[in-house]
């Protein structure tokens, strides 16, 4: 609403970001005083646009990992797929923190409301624990990449590719070159498989999130309900209805 009614704050909005386009190295801009409704705006949709971005993240990953097997070189194979394998984990990863951070948010900001506070305490436990239980295996898996030896027990197929190559290259086995050739098939076919699958689960977990709250929290009319310690006018969501009869 702020954006939408105060000429004033689009216009300062432009100003800054006009200045960090033209002088991106030069710029430092400073802090701008905020009200409560419209931090909580602000901070509420950063969080949810942060998932997004994951969401999107593994989708290119998804779509990048299948072009650059298909055309790498041969000697550089295993490393491409551990670097896609690796970086799909690093990104799943990243997208639970973000979505688990989006519930905190929500429940540490709704739940100082009386009327909100059953609801997004109920909800939002649930909701975190079955995020947790969907992408364990794939949390579990990056920590054996990280922790451990690379991708030697969280991928059985890179790791067969990866003693493969050993016993090629360096012990000249060369009657496994094309038990080898076909294990290169094998590891980027099980990327494709799991980037594919983790790719549409993300989506999947966020919007159920999105609609698990949505209940509770948003208005028929697709209007975020403020809780009333955060608002700036605690009358605002009864003139909105009024508005809309």
């Amino acid at each position: 609403m702020r954006w939408q009614n105060d000429e004033a704050h689009r216009e300062l909005a432009k100003r800054r970001s006009m200045q960090v386009i033209e002088s991106p190295w030069d710029t430092e801009l400073s802090q701008v005083g905020t009200s409560r409704e419209f931090g909580f705006l602000r901070d509420f949709w950063n969080l949810f646009h942060e998932c997004i971005q994951s969401g999107q993240a593994l989708d290119l990953i998804r779509d990048l990992a299948s072009k650059s097997v298909d055309s790498i070189e041969p000697e550089r194979h295993t490393a491409t797929v551990t670097f896609w394998m690796e970086s799909y984990l690093n990104e799943v990863y990243i997208f639970q923190c973000r979505l688990l951070d989006l519930i905190k948010f929500i429940q540490r900001r709704y739940k100082k409301d009386a009327d909100f506070t059953e609801f997004v305490t109920e909800v939002g436990d649930s909701l975190a624990e079955f995020v947790q239980e969907q992408l364990a295996p794939l949390i579990k898996d990056r920590g054996a990449h990280v922790h451990e030896r690379r991708h030697r027990r969280a991928d059985p197929e890179l790791a067969k590719l990866t003693l493969l190559d050993t016993m090629v290259d360096v012990l000249e086995h060369s009657e496994l070159s094309a038990a080898r050739k076909q294990s290169q098939k094998d590891a980027a076919a099980w990327l494709a498989t799991q980037v594919r699958y983790f790719s549409d689960l993300a989506w999947h977990l966020f919007d159920e999130v999105c609609r698990g709250f949505a209940d509770g929290i948003l208005l028929e009319i697709d209007r975020i309900i403020v809780p009333l310690h955060l608002k700036d006018d605690p009358n605002a969501l009864l003139k909105i209805q009024r508005s809309e009869t």
